[in-house]
């Protein structure tokens, strides 16, 4: 079966190039750079992804509530225009697309907000381009062109609908954006002029995917039509609608409740957070509700350097005072230090210094307290309770964005503590899929409970070696049992750290010797937790500073990972709270960097890296 989402995999490599010249314009570059990158510092944090709220509004055109329209019981169209801004506003949109936009109407918006919102056409345009008019937000985008596109109207009339070129203020990100009105049957029977319409439309998204396939384009628009509009125009496109269903192999799914107002997306620019505002506001101000999402295009860097799948390697109990002892006796993690990014200093999260909190922090991007939007989970072992029940809501979690956009996921673990993670997102308990091809509850695909250590890096090896997942968590539990046992500074500590550091060799080695591997995977190594705190002894650095390594394809060699993050701020030895200006590195940042390097959006109601900006690719100039 086809992919819900097909992965942009060979367009995002095509346009690496003109994405690099992007970075290198803006003073940085794309660092498969030497040792010495670690000694250098960028001056400002790379871009970030680009998070928009688009909408599509068809705003009851001034001409049916006049005394003569057939819809008089409304308020005329400036009062309801005010209502129309404030709803907007309210929902946080920055590109809408307006239908019905009539010339009172366009003139009321540019007096209101003229200053703030740009509007393509701009005043001279026709009534007929107006009625179909592109707004965006100043602050956030920027237009670099526009133009019209001629589509049926009422009476076969050929109508001229936008189709602008904006470029993000921050990101510098392109996006094109067209908006349409397509006729109802309300003057006549005219299903033949919509799948007219539905068939340029086609050819005009194909045409920009074959001219710019690295520009991700959105429509938007009242397409009159429910399946027949979206069935043909999905399969004709591969465009994925804002509110899910799906158009697989054939067989053409709507979304559930579907309307007859739509906003699509190619899949290089995926949707979260659909939502469908008919409060009392808009029901005042127009007879279709305001319908948006949230469109996620990745961080430059991001799609300049295309991963296929990401795995996580959590070493319980392994601490940076450890890993720097081990030196010669740990070459593998020194290898990750030369030929990936790395500091020894980032953070747990504050409120628990324990495995089990951590680990999830590092699947979910929360903090761990529940009333401060966290997770929750503040014990250390497998209650038999869920992340869920631990927080009070649905806590969603890379799994969950992995597996709902079409890719498979694992967690490999040698200890039963981690049968809460598999609980908390299996076919019961995980969430419903709202994107695409309903991929079922069960958000990870393979759970495999290992004996030991070594057991589990022959498994995840195997893994590799074959099909492996796009994301993967294993967890590593013999360097905190020899360090419980034995302490934390013993030679069997030692011991089991040495012998830990094979295992991720293994890794290391088979990916390196697969070129399909080698070309698009990353490792993250980390810990979810320090040396362990005795009953009654003082909070120390080495309680809660762990190392996280970041090696594979394209990441920045040699680089410290403070240095080419200018945002974070390395802490010395203190654990600093959640509140300072000035915030460390912590392992929640592993989430999100996870969806980032896979080209997903940020986990929802996530907090560590939530705007995706951790940097692993951009290194010093």
């Amino acid at each position: 079966m086809t992919p819900n989402h097909p992965r942009p995999r060979r367009p995002l490599r095509a346009a690496a190039a003109a994405l690099a010249l992007l970075l290198l314009t803006s003073g940085l570059v794309l660092a498969a750079g030497p040792a010495s990158a670690k000694r250098a510092r960028l001056s400002e944090q790379p871009a970030a992804a680009t998070v928009s709220r688009v909408a599509t509004f068809n705003v009851l055109g001034h001409g049916h509530t006049t005394a003569k329209g057939n819809k008089p019981q409304y308020d005329p169209s400036g009062p309801r225009m005010t209502r129309a801004i404030q709803a907007i506003e309210a929902e946080g949109a920055e590109i809408v697309g307006f239908q019905e936009f009539e010339r009172p109407q366009y003139t009321r918006f540019a007096a209101l907000r003229g200053s703030t919102w740009g509007m393509f056409p701009n005043a001279r345009g026709t009534n007929a381009q107006i009625n179909n008019t592109i707004a965006w937000r100043k602050d956030r985008w920027s237009l670099v062109s526009g133009t019209h596109v001629n589509l049926p109207y009422f009476g076969g009339q050929m109508l001229p609908r936008p189709l602008v070129l904006l470029r993000h203020v921050q990101t510098g990100q392109l996006m094109y954006v067209f908006n349409t009105h397509n006729p109802a049957s309300t003057r006549g029977p005219a299903q033949h002029l919509r799948d007219k319409a539905v068939r340029l439309m086609i050819k005009l998204v194909n045409d920009l995917r074959a001219q710019s396939p690295e520009i991700p384009v959105v429509v938007t628009g009242d397409m009159n039509d429910k399946p027949n509009f979206f069935c043909p125009f999905t399969a004709g496109t591969g465009m994925v609608a804002a509110n899910g269903g799906s158009n697989v192999d054939g067989v053409c799914t709507l979304p559930p409740s579907p309307r007859i107002d739509w906003v699509l997306g190619t899949p290089d620019a995926p949707f979260t957070g659909y939502r469908v505002l008919q409060d009392a506001m808009v029901r005042k101000a127009s007879d279709h509700p305001l319908i948006s999402a949230l469109v996620n295009l990745p961080a430059p860097a991001v799609q300049a350097n295309p991963v296929e799948r990401v795995v996580v390697l959590d070493v319980e109990g392994l601490t940076s005072r450890g890993v720097r002892k081990a030196g010669a006796s740990a070459p593998h993690l020194a290898r990750m230090q030369s030929e990936g990014a790395f500091t020894f200093n980032a953070r747990t999260t504050v409120e628990k210094i324990t495995g089990l909190p951590n680990l999830i922090s590092m699947v979910t991007g929360r903090r761990v307290k529940a009333t401060a939007e966290g997770h929750g989970v503040v014990w250390n072992r497998d209650t038999g309770a869920t992340v869920q029940q631990a927080s009070g809501r649905y806590v969603s979690s890379t799994f969950d964005l992995v597996h709902n956009f079409g890719l498979r996921t694992a967690l490999l673990s040698t200890h039963p503590r981690t049968g809460l993670i598999a609980r908390s997102w299996d076919a019961v308990n995980g969430g419903a899929d709202p994107y695409g091809v309903d991929n079922g509850r069960n958000k990870i695909d393979t759970v495999l409970r290992l004996a030991d250590d070594a057991a589990l890096g022959r498994s995840l090896v195997s893994m590799l070696a074959g099909d492996a997942p796009e994301y993967t968590v294993a967890h590593l539990g013999s360097v905190a049992t020899a360090g419980r046992t034995h302490g934390w500074h013993s030679k069997q500590y030692q011991a089991a750290l040495t012998r830990v550091d094979r295992t991720i060799g293994s890794v290391l080695n088979t990916i390196a010797a697969d070129e399909r591997l080698r070309a698009g995977t990353v490792v993250i190594v980390t810990s979810d937790s320090g040396a362990q705190r005795k009953p009654g002894k003082p909070l120390r650095p080495v309680h809660y500073r762990v190392p996280l390594l970041v090696w594979g394809s394209n990441v920045v060699a040699g680089a410290e990972l403070y240095s080419i993050n200018p945002d974070y701020v390395s802490p010395g030895s203190q654990q600093v709270g959640y509140g300072a200006r000035d915030q460390p590195i912590r392992t929640g940042v592993v989430a999100n960097l996870a969806n980032a390097l896979l080209r997903l959006p940020a986990i929802p109601g996530s907090r560590f890296n939530a705007n995706q900006a951790f940097n692993v690719f951009v290194g010093p100039s």
